[in-house]
């Protein structure tokens, strides 16, 4: 989920506008693109890392940085390459990306426009690593801590389902976790002790994502958070999306879509919501929060375990009008702060820890 990425899912509409009104300004920033290296180091005033099309003005979105405010925006990379999703490893040296390959048959019935595969990039080298077959079709953005291994969803060719996967940051090791037959596993979320794996499971019977946690080499399957029915939407069966732990994993984050309709530039309503690892509570904070009417997704907790980062889409039924951006809450919902303002799409932010 950062699954699959809300924001792409919902935008086709929006995607049209931008490939067409946005050409001449692209060859621009590919101008722009041309006299950078591809991949910048790490600002030591970046806390957060998202996308953004704020520079191309088309389709394609690079990786940006930020501090915990909005302010100190820096560029990081120049690879007129369409990132869905982005994670960085403790160490803050490697990040997973999620790219869209250009040139591929468009993947069938899992409500994506694009094949997808995973890198490792070096911030200090810039070296990119493939880590996935582009036969294949792949996502993820979660690191094990010691950052020597990513999980990640993916669908290999000839399979009608996804399952979840772990491999080694320097492409080696791949090992499947799950392999369950008729089911789709997606949204991967490694906890900060490395034992356990949040994530989210769909079957024909119960036509859900259900939240569930198991151990980090797949085995002892727990049940967190159903939710029951819910809204649906054109692209996804209702449930639970994107889990995110806080740092001492006693939380973990996540967002369902609450209502399906024009609002939001045709996402509907989704509200982010916290659960005790152990399912015991459930917290709606959005509504508890006072922002319980705009499709809020991604939600990240900050290193210190007090804020959540996430995105928002709101302000128009026109996806051609909508804004995107990138706001923080305390743990409660409250607190709000919008930390990007722009007319293109931010989104996909998470911490720096």
């Amino acid at each position: 989920m950062k699954n699959t990425s809300f924001l792409v899912r919902f935008s086709a509409t929006f995607i049209a506008v931008l490939l067409v009104c946005g050409c001449e300004m692209q060859e621009n920033a590919q101008k722009t693109q041309d006299t950078q290296e591809r991949i910048q180091p790490l600002p030591p005033t970046a806390e957060i890392l998202f996308l953004s099309n704020r520079d191309t003005k088309g389709r394609n979105k690079e990786i940006y940085s930020m501090n915990a405010t909005g302010g100190n925006v820096t560029r990081l990379t120049y690879t007129n390459e369409h990132h869905f999703m982005v994670g960085i490893d403790n160490t803050k040296t490697y990040l997973v990306v999620t790219r869209a390959d250009t040139d591929t048959e468009k993947p069938k019935g899992l409500g994506d426009e694009d094949r997808k595969n995973l890198w490792v990039v070096n911030l200090k080298t810039g070296k990119e690593t493939p880590l996935t077959d582009p036969d294949n079709l792949a996502e993820g953005d979660s690191f094990s801590p010691d950052s020597e291994w990513v999980v990640f969803w993916m669908v290999q060719k000839g399979e009608h389902t996804s399952d979840l996967y772990k491999i080694r940051r320097d492409g080696s090791d791949l090992t499947r976790l799950t392999n369950t037959s008729g089911a789709h596993e997606f949204d991967p979320a490694w906890s900060n002790d490395g034992k356990r794996i949040a994530y989210n499971y769909y079957d024909a019977e119960i036509k859900r994502f259900v939240l569930n946690v198991m151990d980090a080499d797949g085995k002892n399957v727990k049940p967190i958070y159903d939710g029951g029915a819910g809204a649906a939407t054109e692209q996804f069966p209702p449930g639970n999306y994107d889990p995110s732990w806080s740092p001492d994993d006693q939380w973990i984050v996540f967002e369902r879509a609450i209502r399906y309709d024009e609002e939001n530039g045709k996402a509907g309503v989704w509200h982010i919501f916290k659960v005790r690892s152990d399912g015991s509570e459930v917290i709606n904070l959005s509504e508890r929060g006072g922002h319980s009417s705009n499709a809020e997704y991604l939600p990240s907790f900050s290193p210190d375990g007090k804020l959540i980062v996430f995105s928002s889409r709101y302000g128009s039924k026109d996806p051609a009008q909508v804004n995107i951006n990138i706001f923080v809450m305390d743990l409660n919902g409250g607190s709000l702060q919008q930390l990007t303002d722009t007319p293109y799409w931010d989104d996909g932010a998470v911490w720096v820890k």
